[in-house]
């Protein structure tokens, strides 16, 4: 007598789970996973610091001031993912937006320029930093660590050469201001930049072929080739693009704070990695927009609690090499990925 096997409900009976059980425990182990831990863990110090600090954590103030910090961050570190799609690690962005922030002051404190021609100049400027390191990169075959060093070392000494040891307190226009220090629905418009530098990215890197052809070089740069890929000119393209956003960085950084130094943008190279070693753990594994903004949000919420609860100035940059080593140690899929 021939037997059946069990369908349908009576799956259960042999160890199986229903369809939409199955899909549960799909969905649920999708967002419970290690791709979604760095949103789990923002929602966790978020109700942590409300709980522990309400008065002083949950205000617009701190809103405002978490993600104004951050965007610069964030801006810096969108602009590295190109180039490490392509397997190529620009180091140089901090000395480059340091640099764009220090010649924006100087042009206007000294030639009384208007918004227009310093965002031009100071853009062109910082792109051909860029140049320079494709230059060595594309055609010299260096090694992009060391190539990009060696840039941003350049770009630190003519920063040193145009401000002297001094500050710049630039008299930029209240409409250049705004530029750095706005607001929109009580979002600094900096951390707006970056929401749209994010969602262009997203949609370059998921639904144009220039995406496609970024991934296939950094999977596999001779395959891309042989497949027809322009690599080279593409690894210089990103490195130049990685360059301008660096010099956008530094004119929002300079019209921020109002006053430029050849210390201040420097300090943003450390939590800019950070936020990109740990945004290709998250989302998506490797470097993605969204997972980059979900880092700089983790990383400046984070910080900016502690800071509230009385710790101390060095608190930032232990917190981002923590979360730098724990990125790093949770995926190395993903960090596999970006070197």
């Amino acid at each position: 007598m021939a037997v059946t096997a069990p369908t349908g409900e009576n799956e259960t009976e042999v160890g199986k789970v229903p369809t939409r059980f199955g899909n549960a425990r799909r969905i649920a182990a999708r967002m419970f996973g290690k791709r979604f831990g760095g949103i789990w863990v923002l929602v966790i110090i978020t109700v942590l610091f409300s709980a522990l600090i309400p008065h002083t954590f949950l205000t617009v103030l701190t809103l405002q001031t978490t993600l104004s910090d951050g965007a610069v961050t964030a801006i810096m570190a969108l602009g590295v993912m190109f180039p490490l799609l392509t397997g190529i690690f620009d180091i140089s962005i901090a000395w480059v937006a340091g640099f764009a922030m220090v010649l924006s002051s100087y042009l206007n404190l000294r030639f009384g320029l208007g918004a227009i021609p310093i965002c031009v100049v100071t853009l062109v400027a910082s792109g051909l930093f860029g140049a320079l390191s494709a230059i060595f990169v594309t055609k010299l075959k260096v090694n992009s660590i060391v190539t990009t060093l060696g840039v941003g070392t350049v770009a630190l000494g003519l920063t040193e050469m145009i401000t002297q040891g001094n500050s710049i307190s630039p008299n930029f226009s209240n409409t250049f201001f705004d530029f750095g220090q706005g607001v929109f629905l009580h979002i600094p418009l900096p951390f707006i930049y970056a929401l749209v530098l994010a969602v262009a990215m997203y949609y370059v890197l998921e639904y144009t072929a220039l995406g496609r052809q970024l991934r296939a070089i950094g999977g596999n740069p001779t395959a891309a080739r042989l497949a027809g890929v322009q690599v080279l000119k593409l690894q210089a393209g990103v490195l130049i693009f990685s360059a301008v956003l660096s010099g956008f960085a530094g004119l929002v950084l300079a019209t921020e704070i109002g006053t430029a130094t050849e210390s201040t943008a420097p300090a943003f190279l450390l939590p800019a990695a950070a936020a990109v070693f740990l945004g290709a753990t998250q989302i998506k594994i490797g470097p993605n927009p969204w997972g980059t903004i979900v880092a700089i949000l983790l990383l400046g919420i984070g910080i900016k609690g502690l800071q509230l609860m009385g710790a101390s100035t060095w608190v930032g940059d232990f917190f981002n090499g923590v979360v730098l080593l724990v990125a790093v140690a949770v995926s190395g899929e993903g960090i596999e990925r970006l070197v």
